[in-house]
């Protein structure tokens, strides 16, 4: 048997262990026959196809690359090209992928159909709705595509026109995968939680193997107040992936929620020896600590959250009043300096900054934020009184009287702004009295 008959062989064999879902063994005869004829593009993107199986896309990358340098005219090496692409994150390089399979055949529906996607993630919703639209006409009713331009709208916040979509995608192919689960992450955004369970219920009957929805659904157990439901899943999750961060992490606040502090700091420290860069671990370990009173570590935990940089509004929110309970009132600054970066038309972050100037003994910053704060919203009655207080503070009373009058019109009824608005005025009635006996004791003295 020469290597040519050796290499057919090997393709027939690899052919049979795919069908068997065999696929290293697969791999292992399409890369032996490969090595035998590098030139054939068939094997080559057969080797793609079983790369993607096994989820090893980078691999899969460049086999179809290599196809589409045989045959660069392979409509269907572009698309799994273009589609992993995506999937290692390439948003730009899968657009141009799908450019290029347009050229070659504009009648291929795929290369639209796919773009939805991508340029949802580059958050061009301009551009994904165009490809809708063009998808549709050559396959008006392609379950992928409401799929796709679904994600585009629910990315906006336009949850009833991305559940409208979602759930026509859902008529045309209820097998889609990750549908049931997208319809419950709308549904739970509008706040129809039962329907969200429902719907998350679902997408697990389709793959209960699966942490992710498991967790998910434990998210939304709890803003049920379904306690014991939601500790069940996450420890389902943790026994699913017993190397994925996430699950531990989730386990070990819903451990903190039912005040089994220890267990908890187990189970987030677990999380962070799988990824010492979670996300808002080592905020949770801090927290735990400081229900514990041991503040030595609850600081160092909560300050190397910070240096981590993070992003998410709540994360940053949450650690700012942590840092704040520990009296660490210069690195809550900067804490919340940089939520407003992230946030700066929340009067409610520009608050807490005003704040923590205050606890730093900054009151020309913190009063300056509290300006800031009624630019945005200039009923907000707390940042008129923490204006009444900083301007009491630095003994300019009259000032002081007039934020807290303002207050009060705002709020006439609360008591401790009436008894503020009582004491300035006792307080500038007195300082007036003292500069008239300095002014009559000078006069005198002058005489």
């Amino acid at each position: 048997m020469n290597d040519w008959q050796q290499a057919e062989q090997r393709i027939e064999r690899a052919q049979v262990l795919f069908e068997q879902r065999r696929f290293p063994e697969a791999l292992e005869h399409l890369r032996a026959a490969i090595a035998i004829n590098p030139h054939n593009a068939a094997w080559l993107f057969n080797a793609g196809l079983t790369l993607d199986e096994m989820h090893r896309y980078e691999e899969a990358i460049e086999a179809y690359r290599q196809a589409l340098d045989l045959q660069p005219s392979d409509i269907q090496a572009m698309n799994h090209l273009g589609v992993d692409l995506h999937r290692a994150g390439r948003f730009a390089d899968a657009i141009e992928v799908y450019h290029r399979a347009e050229k070659t055949d504009p009648s291929f529906e795929p290369s639209y159909c796919n773009r939805i996607l991508s340029y949802t993630e580059l958050g061009d919703h301009e551009q994904a709705e165009q490809m809708f639209y063009l998808a549709r006409l050559y396959k008006d009713q392609c379950p992928t595509c409401f799929y796709n331009i679904g994600c585009s709208l629910y990315a906006r916040g336009l949850y009833d026109k991305a559940l409208f979509c979602w759930r026509k995608a859902l008529d045309l192919d209820d097998s889609l995968p990750e549908l049931h689960l997208r319809i419950a992450e709308a549904l739970r955004g509008k706040r129809e939680l039962e329907q969200s369970r429902l719907h998350y219920l679902l997408a697990l009957r389709q793959d209960p193997g699966s942490a992710r929805i498991l967790l998910d659904l434990g998210e939304l157990l709890l803003d049920m107040n379904c306690l014991d439901e939601a500790g069940e899943k996450f420890r389902r999750a943790v026994e699913l992936e017993p190397e994925n961060p996430a699950g531990y992490f989730r386990l070990g606040r819903w451990l903190a929620a039912e005040a089994q502090v220890d267990a908890a700091i187990e189970s987030i420290g677990k999380a962070l020896q799988l990824d010492p860069t979670h996300p808002a671990a080592r905020l949770e370990l801090g927290r735990l600590y400081l229900r514990k009173s041991d503040r030595t570590r609850a600081r160092r935990l909560l300050r190397e959250e910070l240096l981590l940089r993070p992003d998410d509004p709540d994360v940053l929110m949450d650690l700012a009043r942590a840092l704040m309970d520990l009296d660490e009132a210069r690195a809550a600054v900067a804490c919340l300096k940089r939520l407003v970066q992230v946030d700066p038309d929340n009067p409610q972050v520009v608050q807490h900054l005003a704040v923590a100037q205050f606890q730093r003994g900054r009151y020309d910053q913190g009063i300056e934020a509290c300006h800031q704060v009624l630019e945005l919203d200039p009923a907000n009655v707390i940042a008129l009184h923490n204006l009444a207080v900083a301007h009491e503070h630095q003994g300019q009373y009259s000032a002081a009287l007039d934020f807290a009058q303002a207050a009060l019109r705002h709020d006439p009824a609360d008591v401790a702004l009436g008894r503020l608005e009582f004491r300035l005025r006792v307080l500038l009635l007195r300082d007036r009295l003292f500069k008239t006996l300095r002014s009559i004791v000078r006069f005198r003295k002058g005489v």
